[in-house]
């Protein structure tokens, strides 16, 4: 399949300005999974968050980049699935990529399937190439730019295994997929995990601003209906006979949210 269809823009947010540093978000459109892709700006450097699933989106994020006028000196991929990493190769082949240990190994054998399966089935929407993590991060804490990083593990959440970045002077955490705002999730399995992380983020009071990986900045209120969200999702599993009531049933409670696309994606999963 060849296509040169030119997508709806993504939408940039300044999250947060103390003066020395700045914070930006690029969100895809909703009906293309409203995939959030972060910027922080240090005095002389740039470090990134997440490729986007689209390649305009991801030459997009490097538009954004590199309108800040100031190198990348590091790009984080915080998991292994295809819409935070498969945007980015043909907009990003020149950075340094970082990952965990198990996301790097990862990403080395699924990354080329991806690639190739979904070139297949969307054309030219999809980038040419990858741009895989080179390098590992270890959690643990890093100053960056004069600026104090905290990496984390997180385990069993939306994913098996992700990377979560604090900055704890700016009272931001960039959580990625472990909080969906105001999005549909991906839900694979028991989410006993998932809400675990999340209300570990709730109950941090040095955190205030959460970044999703789908979706808005957001709150910590935010928090609170993400995990109801996943106790509906579960409830309404359990009550479907199938993949089209199941999805018909979450739109239903939840008509407005972004992303219903995964949906179908992960009932795929579900509904073997």
């Amino acid at each position: 399949m060849t296509t040169n269809t030119q997508l709806p823009h993504a939408t940039s947010y300044l999250v947060k300005d103390t003066g020395r540093v700045k914070v930006h978000t690029l969100v895809s459109p909703a009906p293309m999974f409203a995939n959030a892709t972060h910027i922080i700006e240090l005095p002389n450097e740039l470090i990134l968050v997440d490729g986007q699933f689209f390649a305009q989106y991801g030459q997009e994020f490097r538009d954004l980049a590199d309108s800040l006028q100031k190198p990348i000196s590091r790009f984080y991929v915080t998991h292994d699935h295809p819409d935070h990493f498969l945007g980015m190769g043909d907009a990003f082949a020149d950075v340094p990529v970082y990952a965990l240990p198990e996301i790097k190994e990862s990403l080395a054998t699924v990354g080329p399937h991806e690639l190739e399966e979904k070139q297949h089935q969307m054309g030219s929407l999809i980038a040419n190439r990858l741009s895989l993590p080179t390098e590992v991060v270890e959690p643990g804490e890093e100053t960056i730019g004069g600026a104090r990083f905290l990496f984390e593990r997180v385990l069993d959440t939306e994913s098996p295994v992700a990377l979560v970045i604090k900055l704890p002077e700016l009272g931001i955490v960039i959580a990625q997929d472990i909080l969906y705002h105001d999005a549909h999730a991906f839900i694979t399995g028991p989410v006993t995990g998932w809400k675990k992380a999340l209300q570990a983020l709730r109950d941090d009071d040095d955190y205030d601003l959460i970044l999703p990986g789908h979706g808005k900045p957001a709150g910590k209120s935010d928090i609170d209906r993400a995990m109801d969200y996943l106790d509906k999702a579960t409830e309404l599993l359990a009550q479907a006979d199938g993949p089209v009531a199941y999805k018909q049933a979450l739109l239903t409670v939840y008509p407005d949210y972004a992303a219903d696309k995964l949906i179908d994606i992960y009932c795929r999963i579900l509904f073997r």
